[in-house]
């Protein structure tokens, strides 16, 4: 694994593009994945305690991946490592989708993680060397790529499941990814663009970086909330097919593709720290809505707003971490969104285990209490606006 994987004569225009394309097939992996959640959930025969108890999995891994992807980062450069983990990611999203039994499930969550995980820190880091290049930010509009792919990934992975079933669903969209990936990594910026930037390796949260990180883990737990468990709550509370259900999500990413596509502009206007509060108090009032909605389609629609308000608040906060470390942004971020995904962790197991005692939709209300909290400490978002 070399940086000559990676042309070099990609110019930061074309790069800018190349990157949208790596956050759209991250965003339709993850999509894809969302209406065999509900299914998995009964594949496994298991009540929502134990099944939010096997979704740790996936964080587990993403987790355990992060700090080594700061690592790997600073080795070979985030160009490389993007292509690399991307590639591994179609293949691992294979795993969950046909695991019939709890310890195959859990062993392919856990490798479906790594790769979300270490591809996320990879594609983050090279965004901000994109952003850096072409001196204006472009995080958030990266991020509604990512939402994008995640609602196109939904909305196609439950026609197609309707229509052809498990197997030609995942197989078609794990070699579509793949060749977007292959064909956009070719205008990625040089390999060694952002490699061997820090005498410094494990990417640990830092001093500069923990309160960032445990917003990112509020972030997080909210969105990991969500994927994990909308759809279900959409299934048991209404009595809908799970392709139906999984719209909740799906309209849920496409809130937050139109908050990411206007993001950057909106940042530029009024800064970091006024629209991550805003967005976050959207997000609360929105997700409240969806949860006492007395029909799926009040639901669904409500979602989308939730979805509109927080949108841009990861975006901020994995840019603010690129840039509270400025000589290793790969470690800045990466630290970041190891907090992060311990609340993408921590968040679908706490409401598996509160909805064993009260009930799913009750549960949920914890990720209205996280976009409050968010509100409250949105301060500690203004080192992002320093994109120069």
């Amino acid at each position: 694994m070399t940086s000559d994987i990676i042309t070099r004569t990609a110019q930061p225009a074309q790069a800018r593009w190349a990157v949208f394309v790596a956050f759209l097939v991250h965003g339709l992996l993850i999509g894809a994945w969302v209406p065999h959640v509900a299914l998995a959930k009964e594949r496994l025969d298991v009540g929502p305690g134990v099944f939010g108890l096997a979704l740790l999995a996936f964080s587990a891994g993403a987790i355990f991946a992060m700090p080594v992807a700061g690592v790997l980062i600073n080795r070979f450069g985030s160009a490389v490592m993007t292509l690399v983990t991307g590639m591994l990611f179609c293949v691992a999203f294979l795993g969950p989708v046909l695991a019939a039994s709890m310890p195959a499930f859990v062993l392919a969550g856990v490798a479906m993680g790594m790769m979300i995980g270490s591809m996320d820190v990879a594609m983050n880091a090279h965004g901000i060397a994109v952003e850096k290049a072409l001196r204006r930010p472009i995080m958030s509009m990266l991020h509604g790529s990512f939402s994008i792919g995640s609602m196109f990934g939904t909305f196609l992975g439950a026609a197609m499941l309707s229509r052809f079933g498990v197997l030609p669903q995942a197989g078609a969209t794990a070699l579509l990814c793949l060749a977007m990936l292959l064909a956009a990594s070719r205008f990625f910026l040089p390999g060694d663009i952002d490699k061997g930037l820090s005498g410094t390796h494990f990417a640990w949260p830092t001093r500069a970086t923990i309160g960032l990180g445990l917003l990112c883990l509020l972030a997080l737990m909210i969105e990991g909330s969500i994927l994990d468990w909308a759809a279900i709550m959409m299934r048991e509370k209404y009595m809908i097919d799970a392709g139906i259900a999984a719209l909740g999500f799906g309209f849920y990413q496409a809130g937050m593709a139109v908050a990411r596509f206007t993001g950057d502009w909106i940042r530029l206007k009024v800064g970091a720290v006024a629209m991550v509060r805003v967005s976050a108090l959207l997000a609360a009032a929105a997700t409240t809505v969806a949860l006492l909605a007395p029909s799926p389609q009040i639901a669904i629609a409500a979602f989308v707003f939730a979805g509109l308000g927080l949108g841009n608040i990861a975006p901020v906060l994995f840019a603010g971490g690129g840039r509270l470390e400025p000589d290793a942004p790969g470690r800045g971020i990466a630290a970041v969104t190891t907090l992060g995904y311990t609340g993408f962790l921590l968040g679908p197991a706490l409401l598996g285990l509160v909805a064993e005692a009260t009930s799913l939709t009750a549960a949920l209300f914890v990720t209205v209490a996280a976009a409050l909290i968010i509100a409250v400490f949105a301060g500690a978002a203004r080192s992002a606006d320093s994109y120069h």
